[in-house]
């Protein structure tokens, strides 16, 4: 996975959060939508095998959706050591 992309767009929303000009994302907004991907990832599982024609297709989506989670929790990963290590700040 490109993490280093991922990361410069961390870097970036960060610094857009220090101008004021975006909200800030918590770890707790990512583990929603962490819940939601898993939870569409259940459901692909379910359709491959109720609808084998799919697979080649469906093994696609959820390739994606692995692809999508493993960002997902990078980012709240990353996002907890923040709120960690502004916490010892203070």
């Amino acid at each position: 996975m490109p993490f280093e992309k991922l990361n410069s767009k961390l870097e970036r929303h960060l610094t857009l959060l220090a101008k004021g000009s975006s909200r800030k994302i918590k770890a707790t907004d990512v583990g929603k939508i962490i819940a939601k991907l898993e939870k569409r990832r259940a459901k692909l599982l379910d359709e491959v095998a109720t609808a084998p024609h799919k697979t080649e297709r469906l093994a696609h989506k959820i390739d994606a959706a692995d692809e999508m989670l493993g960002r997902a929790r990078w980012l709240q990963k990353q996002l907890q050591n923040d709120a960690g290590s502004e916490a010892s700040k203070d």
